[in-house]
């Protein structure tokens, strides 16, 4: 199935925030989550931020499947990452709230 995560917020008050990724998912009978990332923007993004959001996103994915006994194998086709507004923590809460919408609508 396809994931398309899309939130931003950007304000003068310091919360801003950009979580921007689309991914492939194949949700799995046991309890593993794997993230792979092909394509990252821009280019030059530094892999200690890719490395932080492929970790995030798997943190977010394994917070809903792992209770359930289930898993996922995550590829990320396109990781956007704005260097000023990167926040990790952004990654893994709306990768968690996709993965709820996910498992809920399975029900």
């Amino acid at each position: 199935m396809k994931l398309s995560i899309h939130q931003i917020s950007q304000a003068a008050s310091g919360g801003s925030y950009v979580v921007i990724y689309d991914a492939e998912v194949r949700l799995l009978n046991h309890a593993q989550v794997t993230v792979e990332v092909d394509r990252v923007e821009p280019p030059e993004t530094s892999p200690d931020l890719v490395e932080l959001a492929r970790i995030a996103i798997r943190e977010g994915a394994e917070h809903v499947l792992l209770p359930l006994s289930q898993g996922a194998q995550i590829q990320v086709s396109k990781l956007v990452i704005n260097f000023v507004d990167f926040k990790p923590n952004r990654f893994k809460l709306f990768t968690a709230i996709e993965f709820e919408r996910i498992v809920h609508a399975a029900e």
